[in-house]
């Protein structure tokens, strides 16, 4: 049922088209350009006085910033926007590479999102400052990096959504049936063979331990019941860990796998989630 919604919205005003914008800035964190795409909601051209919450998209593995495009997650933003069934916000993709969007050996990623993405917005665009304001949304690879940020920078947003995120319960290694170019893409941030310490430092299981929940923003992921990397275990683990420590968050296991069919079908979820506490 949620297919023919995806593809009824999809379909609502094909006059409507989603602008997004390309472009790149200065990294401080990274000490090159970095690039960036930002859709702009229908309303952004004519209301010159409005400041706009902004939603910060993280593009998973052997991905870049023009995923959000690319993947069809514009356009059925756009459509949202047309059917009136989601407020205005503006989304901005910054390309992360293979990095987990970390700080480590291969730069401090973690700091280009939480940094100098921030401030570049922040200036570049119309948008309203500060954590109230700023919303963080990731997927897979990107999803593994806004729950770390979530959980270890609470202060740098005020809501965290995720669709199936890469939470590991052991460190990843070929014997436990990663694949190769998943492996390079490992070796390459946290070290070959994978630094046990970076890697914890890392993992959105070992921070959810040791987290102050009242200080965390608001919180929901899931993950597809037919995820053909597992990773619903992960996710699950998490929400266990979150609970355990009282910590309020949404949390859902939906039918589905790995991929972007199944984030078609459940953005909506999130991205309401996320626009009911921007601005709040």
């Amino acid at each position: 049922m949620r297919s023919w919604l995806v593809v009824a919205l999809l379909f609502v005003s094909s006059s409507v088209r989603a602008e997004v914008r390309t472009g790149s800035f200065h990294s401080a964190s990274l000490g090159r350009d970095v690039s960036i795409a930002v859709q702009l909601p229908p309303s952004y051209g004519t209301a010159p006085d409005r400041r706009f919450p902004v939603v910060y998209a993280l593009h998973g593995l052997f991905e870049s910033h023009v995923f959000w495009e690319r993947r069809g997650l514009a356009a059925l933003l756009d459509s949202l926007w047309a059917a009136k069934r989601i407020p205005e916000f503006l989304v901005v993709a910054v390309d992360g590479g293979n990095s987990f969007f970390v700080n480590g050996p291969a730069g401090r990623y973690e700091d280009l999102v939480t940094r100098d993405t921030l401030a570049h917005v922040e200036s570049a665009y119309r948008v309203a400052p500060g954590r109230d304001h700023r919303a963080l949304l990731g997927i897979s690879m990107g999803g593994y990096a806004a729950l770390r940020i979530a959980l270890a920078h609470p202060e740098a947003f005020g809501a965290v959504a995720t669709h199936s995120a890469m939470i590991l319960e052991t460190i990843p290694s070929s014997d436990l049936g990663a694949r190769g170019w998943h492996m390079e893409a490992f070796h390459k941030v946290f070290g070959d063979p994978i630094d046990p310490e970076l890697w914890t430092a890392s993992d959105p299981l070992a921070l959810a331990q040791k987290v102050d929940g009242k200080a965390l923003p608001a919180l929901r992921f899931d993950c597809g019941t037919e995820d053909r990397y597992g990773l619903y275990a992960g996710n699950e683990d998490l929400h266990r860990r979150l609970e355990a420590r009282g910590v309020v968050h949404e949390f859902a296991l939906l039918p589905g796998d790995h991929g972007y069919e199944y984030v078609r079908a459940v953005l909506e979820v999130s991205l309401r989630f996320l626009a009911k506490t921007l601005g709040r």
